[in-house]
């Protein structure tokens, strides 16, 4: 019993199930980080009321991922590598929240190998999840730019991340996501 944490489970065990826990939450993270490019950034059209655009937050916040998706693809042109990489992340995050047990392997709380094909599932989503967030980050930084919104970036990203997005994000982004039929970015 001394291998046992409160919870009940073993250590290895509740290490995954904290694993699990941070996924969903960042999994949600990525959800409203798509829900707000799309509400502000990558809208298409200037909102004229308050009505609008409480109507516009209204509907993308309480979308589904794949609606979000969807709605991002009618917008824009995505890269192939990066659309399917925000494939991978809906059906991951689809087994995460609904089927559990159809985690590739199974479900396995209980073996080394079942923790490990979890964890490198987890694992898999969440660095997908990461990528995707980097990029709309981008998206959201260079529409406020080009509106004149001066954004407070010492409270929401770290220096690390914001170099990470200047170096990495920023360059490439035009090659990742482009209005359709401007072939710019929106």
């Amino acid at each position: 019993m001394k291998d046992e944490v409160q919870s009940g489970y073993k250590p290895v065990q509740d290490d995954l199930l904290k694993t699990l826990g941070l996924a969903v939450i960042a999994g949600q993270g990525v959800e409203r980080l798509m829900s707000t490019c799309l509400t502000f950034a990558l809208h298409g059209e200037p909102l004229q009321t308050v009505e609008q655009f409480q109507a516009l937050l209204e509907r993308h916040s309480k979308a589904t991922l794949g609606k979000l998706l969807n709605a991002l693809r009618q917008r824009v042109d995505l890269h192939p590598a990066f659309d399917d990489q925000l494939d991978r992340f809906l059906q991951y995050r689809n087994v995460i929240a609904h089927r559990l047990h159809d985690v590739p392997g199974g479900l396995d709380l209980h073996s080394d190998e079942g923790r490990g094909r979890l964890k490198a599932f987890l694992l898999q989503y969440m660095d997908d999840g990461q990528s995707v967030s980097m990029v709309l980050l981008g998206v959201l930084r260079d529409w406020a730019r080009q509106v004149g919104i001066d954004l407070p970036s010492d409270h929401h990203l770290s220096r690390r991340m914001q170099h990470h997005l200047d170096a990495n994000v920023m360059p490439n982004l035009e090659g990742l996501i482009r209005s359709k039929g401007r072939g710019a970015y929106p």
